[in-house]
């Protein structure tokens, strides 16, 4: 069974087959409707931007054309009555043909009149079928997975590599206004640049006198932007997060027509793309080109993860070219390139897990390791995660009846190698006792299964509390740092789980706030309508900023389950996730 998908926070199962649930029940923050809002990685699912909430579309008959001159093209965007935006516009040569698997190359220079009034082609999505959803969801939970299911604005294609520029009415040449770069979610197989509406960050932004410009990219996904195996790796062809770099050289060139800093430029992404913001800190050993400028980074940081040649990333590549009906040839790497779109597409029935690896070339070592050695990017930095993030990674777990089992489990899911000293040493922290899983603090309600809760908890902890605090730690070394933890909007079984902040960062609350704040003085404190001080992140004092059940965020310690996560920190050091 595919467990080594939780290790890239993989949903098991989501929107197969549910019907209309009632209202969501939120902890703390005001009930908000984010049907327009997808959610990290929910198999299948294709969204699209609605109008923000609160906001009625406007006649385009009735709005003036925004325009802006790239190279020698005149590009043209839309209006709806708040923003300008300006959609799909390439930023590199179509990844095809030879330049198949090969490091993105930058756009040509621009000529003639772009029409960048919809959104571009969106890159192949990698979706595995997935088991239904089990007997025990409820209503509530269906409400939390649903509202991810909206259609794709674009048909898929190789020709992807496509940006988005938001921006508000006001701005032109020389208005220097600090840039949101946004990356995407969808556990590096799935997704897209349109996954949330950056026209909501973008208005609230004017509404706060801190106006910003939001960019979202497309890259490529599952193995056409994140193939490994010894032949990638020995012509150093180069995976998704060159794909990503490149999009940022972009907005250097760029930004400034649409009038924005290219000196303030900020990282977004939650989930993989929180992930895919931290590796450009340790891109090149940490050198930033001064392609950006600070981090936020939600809920998803550098993973300990092993080499692009390591045994599982080798056998994914040999079981895709297998698929795509290249193993007798000569060189398996150019026939992937010359194979039909439709073959290299076509791996829905292929259990492989897609993601980022060190490649020894622009990921030169470990990425773990190279955070630890300091070869990283010396900028500033917010992290945070939900309390109860792995409920969701536990969605479809199978049914387990004792230690040996939850011992299989973790090892099939991350620690591959685990001695039984440490086998040992983790049932203890991590005790079949309903009270201490997750969602945490609900006693022994919603064990769904025998060890349900007691997977959920180590989930979450491994994929995403440990990586959090693990990031923190190293960059407050060397850089201002600030952390937080997210209990709000709270669905009963599910407690405060993976992705329960996308309304209050994407739509509007106290996060989007505090961030767009972030983005135009790098620092998080001073925004509006949050008085608490959210002091830095210090490892001899690890504070938190916790957005509790009210919506007055408030202090609390980076000290919550220390000494399993500690282990955890430990065991992801000396024994890279099996994917």
């Amino acid at each position: 069974m595919r467990f080594a998908v939780l290790a890239t926070l993989t949903l098991g199962s989501l929107l197969a087959s549910a019907s209309p649930p009632p209202t969501r029940v939120e902890r703390g923050a005001p009930q908000s409707n984010i049907h327009h809002i997808s959610p990290p990685f929910p198999p299948g699912f294709k969204p699209v931007l609605p109008p923000p909430v609160g906001r009625k579309p406007v006649s385009p008959s009735k709005l003036p054309t925004p325009t802006v001159r790239l190279d020698l093209a005149s590009v043209e965007g839309t209006y709806d009555g708040h923003t300008h935006s300006y959609l799909g516009i390439p930023y590199a040569q179509a990844p095809v043909g030879h330049l198949r698997f090969s490091a993105p190359v930058a756009n040509s220079p621009y000529t003639g009149k772009i029409n960048a009034t919809a959104f571009g082609n969106i890159c192949y999505n990698f979706v595995s079928p997935q088991p239904p959803f089990p007997t025990w969801i409820t209503p509530e939970q269906l409400q939390f997975l649903e509202v991810f299911d909206t259609p794709a604005p674009a048909p898929s294609s190789e020709d992807c590599l496509n940006i988005n520029v938001i921006t508000p009415t006001s701005a032109k040449p020389g208005s220097r206004l600090p840039v949101v770069a946004y990356i995407f979610f969808g556990a590096f197989e799935f997704g897209g640049a349109f996954d949330v509406d950056g026209r909501n960050m973008v208005k609230r932004s004017v509404e706060l006198g801190e106006p910003v410009i939001f960019v979202s990219m497309n890259h490529r996904l599952g193995p056409l932007g994140w193939l490994g195996g010894k032949e990638i790796k020995d012509v150093k062809q180069e995976t998704s997060v060159s794909r990503i770099r490149e999009a940022l050289r972009w907005i250097q060139r760029y930004i400034i027509q649409f009038g924005g800093d290219p000196t303030k430029v900020t990282l977004l992404g939650l989930s993989s793309g929180g992930v895919s913001a931290a590796l450009q800190t340790v891109y090149n050993n940490g050198n930033t080109e001064g392609l950006f400028h600070a981090l936020w980074a939600e809920s998803g940081a550098i993973q300990p993860v092993g080499w692009i040649d390591a045994p599982q990333p080798q056998a994914a590549y040999n079981t895709y070219v297998a698929s795509v009906g290249c193993s007798d040839a000569k060189d398996t790497l150019l026939c992937l390139r010359q194979a039909p779109v439709d073959a290299v597409t076509n791996v829905n029935a292929l259990t492989s897990v897609w993601t980022p690896h060190a490649d020894g070339s622009v990921i030169s070592d470990l990425p773990q390791t190279l955070l630890t050695e300091g070869h990283v990017a010396k900028i500033p930095v917010v992290a945070g995660n939900a309390e109860d993030e792995g409920t969701l990674f536990a969605l479809n777990i199978p049914d387990i009846t004792n230690d040996m089992e939850f011992i299989e489990l973790v090892m099939e899911a991350y620690f591959r190698n685990i001695s039984s000293a440490d086998a040992e040493t983790l049932l203890q922290m991590y005790p079949n006792d309903p009270a201490q899983g997750a969602p945490y603090g609900t006693g022994d309600d919603f064990q769904y299964t025998l060890m349900h809760k007691r997977f959920a908890s180590f989930a979450g902890d491994t994929g995403v509390d440990a990586v959090r605090r693990f990031f923190t730690q190293q960059m407050s070394a060397h850089s201002n740092v600030w952390a937080y933890y997210y209990k709000r909007f709270y669905v009963p079984g599910f407690g405060s789980t993976h992705a329960s902040e996308l309304p209050d960062m994407y739509q509007s609350g106290n996060l989007q706030d505090i961030f767009i704040h972030f983005a135009n003085t790098l620092d998080p404190n001073g925004a509006t309508n949050v008085t608490q001080n959210w002091p830095k992140y210090d490892t001899s004092n690890p504070v938190l900023l916790e957005f509790t059940r009210n919506t007055t965020p408030s202090l609390t310690n980076d000290t919550y389950r220390e000494a399993a996560i500690e282990f955890l920190i430990e065991m992801g050091q000396k024994m890279p996730w099996p994917i």
